[in-house]
């Protein structure tokens, strides 16, 4: 029987800190450039029981964990990728990044 050793390797940790307008990531794309992915943009949360939840209509309203003010999180498959602030692009919603997380 053919043994499997795995042996634990260390890696070199790079600190990078972005300045203003550097891109997110910094590398050559070109195999992956076409890639289209999803993101979210995340505004707050809110908690209530499940008969409130049921209890919801039509010009309700569900108050937010979040002030008015407070940047929102633009997330990447479920995972935190920047902050930014809303903003009118014409007739949608737009995200200005703030800050690289």
């Amino acid at each position: 029987m053919n043994e499997i050793v795995v042996a634990p390797i260390e890696l070199e940790e790079v600190a990078y800190e972005p300045t203003a307008g550097d891109p997110l990531i910094k590398r050559n794309l070109s195999m992956l450039g076409h890639v289209t992915v999803r993101l979210d943009v995340v505004l707050g949360a809110a908690e209530m029981n499940v008969e409130k939840l049921f209890g919801l209509g039509k010009g309700d309203t569900v108050t937010l964990d979040t002030h008015l003010d407070a940047p929102v999180i633009l997330q990447l498959d479920g995972k935190s990728i920047a902050r930014g602030q809303l903003m009118a692009v014409g007739d949608s919603f737009g995200l200005k990044i703030t800050e690289i997380l």
